[in-house]
């Protein structure tokens, strides 16, 4: 399953923007300031049920600065999403969801309460005169296929089922921002790729005995040295003395606690190179560390699909460029072109859009007036598929710069190289 279509109206940048993905890696170029991010935010306004409840109640920098919120109005995001026909598990997720065959919606509106909406309609709350707390978020899935996304107005009522939480829990969406801290989340046990992974494994009951048991006699050979027992004792007397004897606690040194689960806890992954042998990430520089973080999710994913307990899954990811050197970012352009796994990225580099198809890449463009134009370039009616394919060929590494271009000035020298039909 992956996302088809995005629709936004009134969310933070954009006024309005309807855009397709037409490919499982999407690029989201453009300009800063031109709402690259907030589409990730909306996507997972709609579909991540991990994101707190705080960030869909949206404050007023959320919504479009052209928007009078004293007016009744809505924030829409929508979402329609396809190629779940034949997936059990995905099929079951969008049951309610669907509006035509391989094709499902999920839609947050942000618009006055429901009372609000009575006052309104009887008359005893005038127009013009709501705040922010007049307005709560709403998310819908399905609904009337005649009745578009872009479509869809603020007092339009009873278009789809309501999302519940619980069901897309199995919807698994993972935001990488730009600026991560891949190091301490592979330290973080409730965000380490490594801690998933070893469980989607499923360590029989038999080697998690047999694992405990190594890990307790350590514990017991550990604490049994006359160093340590020394340290132990000391600390242990200390800590009483100052505690006081109505607080007393025995003090003792050791490992963790013999479980499986302080041991999945506690394993680090270790690596070499040819100048330093088993080595934490720590020593590592910002970038190689992302591509570790990077291929131990995309193994996870992998084990979570084989193991059938996907009901859908995408990544988000901001500047997968970040600290990379360019043959780093065209292996991992390549890794996630292979992954199985719909992958929807923003960059500013022209390594990473030379390796991206361009169907896959969504162009954003700020125009005189301060809107956002975007676009899914290969679907530009004016160009062929040969055509298409020409420019693939054509915009390498170094060529690729004009896709961030506004415009584009030939003059003689460069100009003779290029290969353009007239």
């Amino acid at each position: 399953m992956r996302v088809d279509r995005i629709v936004i109206q009134n969310f933070r940048t954009f006024a309005s923007l309807d855009v397709h993905i037409t490919d499982d890696l999407c690029c989201i170029l453009g300009e800063n300031n031109t709402g690259k991010t907030a589409i990730l935010r909306a996507i997972q306004i709609c579909l991540d049920s991990m994101l707190p409840s705080s960030f869909r109640s949206l404050i007023r920098e959320d919504i479009h600065s052209a928007i009078d919120i004293a007016e009744p109005t809505q924030v829409l995001i929508g979402i329609e999403l396809t190629g779940f026909e034949g997936r059990v598990n995905e099929e079951a997720l969008v049951s309610t969801w669907k509006t035509a065959r391989d094709r499902a919606r999920v839609f947050y509106r942000f618009r006055p309460r429901p009372a609000v909406r009575e006052l309104l309609e009887s008359g005893d709350l005038a127009y013009g005169m709501l705040t922010l707390e007049d307005y709560q978020w709403e998310i819908h899935g399905g609904g009337d296929p005649a009745i578009d996304l872009a479509d869809i107005a603020w007092n339009d009522e009873g278009i789809g089922e309501t999302v519940r939480f619980g069901d897309l829990q199995s919807y698994l969406l993972i935001h990488l921002p730009a600026l991560r801290d891949v190091e301490q989340d592979l330290r973080n046990p409730r965000q380490s790729p490594l801690v998933r992974l070893i469980e989607a494994f499923q360590i029989d009951e038999i080697e998690q005995e047999a694992l405990v048991s190594i890990l307790d006699e350590a514990n017991k050979a550990i604490s049994g040295s006359e160093t340590i027992a020394e340290i132990a004792g000391a600390i242990d007397a200390r800590f009483k003395e100052v505690s006081g004897p109505a607080f007393e606690m025995d003090a003792t040194l050791g490992l963790s606690a013999a479980s499986f689960r302080a041991i999945i806890r506690n394993l680090k992954i270790l690596l070499s190179n040819v100048s330093l042998t088993s080595f934490e990430p720590g020593r590592n520089g910002l970038g190689m560390n992302n591509v570790l973080y990077i291929a131990i999710l995309m193994e996870y994913l992998q084990r979570r699909i084989s193991l059938n307990r996907s009901a859908g899954q995408l990544i988000l990811m901001e500047e997968p460029e970040a600290h990379l050197h360019p043959q780093l970012q065209f292996s991992l352009i390549a890794a996630l072109r292979s992954i199985g796994v719909q992958v929807i990225l923003t960059s500013h580099s022209t390594q990473v859009t030379s390796q991206v198809p361009l169907s896959g890449v969504v162009s954003l463009t700020k125009r005189e007036d301060a809107t956002i134009a975007a676009g899914n370039l290969a679907l530009n009616a004016a160009l062929t598929s040969p055509e298409i394919a020409d420019l693939e060929r054509y915009l390498d590494a170094t060529k690729s710069a004009l896709l961030y271009a506004r415009k584009v000035m030939l003059v003689e020298g460069a100009a003779e190289m290029l290969k353009c039909p007239l």
